[in-house]
């Protein structure tokens, strides 16, 4: 058995890293082997490169944020002799929080070299991967302005997040595109606040928007939004954040279902948010890779 743990210094703030190269100092692992990301990215090319590199089983510990996560699990989700372990440093950490496990047992080592596997499906738009949810419209506008808050002392990211919902109100709330669920077009004529393709229940740092996703059951949880007035908007949103949105009468315009594939057609490319990175797409279409990756849960 060998162990890899890719560890990301810039991850959460007050060096958090460090929680985990303490551990590794005072626990004998065998066969251990410790990168340290450098640039964006680079954590997909490390996890590849060190499972491709030989047929003995490979634990990979991803030590960072979400972003860190969702690219070890590009580096190594369609290899068969490997395993991910997430150790939540970050910020948001939006991807455990779907697993009925406290962060504190994520946090301890010892517990996910003994942990136990389970598959999950990931999402799929082109050549870019998600572990957790794809969004397009107002979310996007929101993830690309977050960082105008969180940086500032004092304020997590949790805070920073639900102060870019509100600094995006005045803009951004109307998006046009077509719909397209299973090979039925949705409604036509209309705008779209949001859209969300979702694997986890979680985004932007405990906002619980998929309260109804199974991360294994090879399915989109799939919700939009048609556009609405910025104070209508205002009043939904503390249901929206605890998750109380879906198959609820008093939001009855909000759209939920699950499905195999999502696509998403405009005249013009789009930006759609990748577990909360931007990128920009025309024409996006979403499909389920199932139990495409073991992720090792705390024992």
């Amino acid at each position: 058995m060998r162990h890899l743990f890719i560890i990301n210094r810039r991850a959460g703030k007050n060096e958090s890293w460090k929680t985990v190269t303490e551990q590794l100092e005072r626990l004998n692992i065998e066969n251990l082997t410790v990168k340290y990301t450098r640039f964006h990215g680079d954590a997909t090319a490390i996890a590849r490169d060190f499972v491709k590199g030989s047929d003995e089983f490979a634990k990979v510990f991803a030590c960072g944020g979400d972003g860190t996560i969702n690219e070890v699990v590009k580096g190594v989700y369609d290899l068969k002799n490997c395993a991910v372990a997430p150790v939540p440093i970050g910020s948001g950490n939006d991807f455990i929080r779907s697993f009925e496990f406290p962060r504190e047992d994520f946090l301890n080592i010892e517990k996910l070299l003994n942990g136990d596997f389970v598959e999950i499906d990931l999402l799929k738009c082109g050549s870019l991967i998600s572990d957790n949810s794809i969004t397009i419209g107002y979310d996007c506008a929101v993830a690309k302005n977050v960082d105008k808050f969180k940086n500032r002392k004092l304020i997590s990211s949790s805070l920073a997040y639900k102060l870019s919902i509100f600094y995006c109100l005045l803009n951004g709330r109307k998006h046009n595109f077509k719909i397209i669920a299973d090979g039925e077009e949705l409604e036509t004529d209309t705008t779209y606040l949001l859209s969300v393709c979702a694997k986890g229940k979680y985004y932007g740092g405990g906002i619980k928007c998929s309260p109804q996703a199974d991360n294994s059951d090879g399915l989109i949880d799939f919700m939009c939004v048609p556009t609405v007035s910025a104070a209508k908007f205002v009043s939904l949103l503390p249901t929206f954040i605890k998750g109380e949105h879906i198959d609820n009468p008093k939001l009855d315009f909000i759209r939920h279902m699950k499905c195999r594939e999502v696509e998403y057609i405009s005249d013009e490319p789009t930006e759609i948010g990748i577990d909360g990175e931007i990128v920009t797409i025309k024409d996006a279409k979403i499909s389920v890779i199932p139990k495409a990756v073991k992720i090792i849960l705390p024992k």
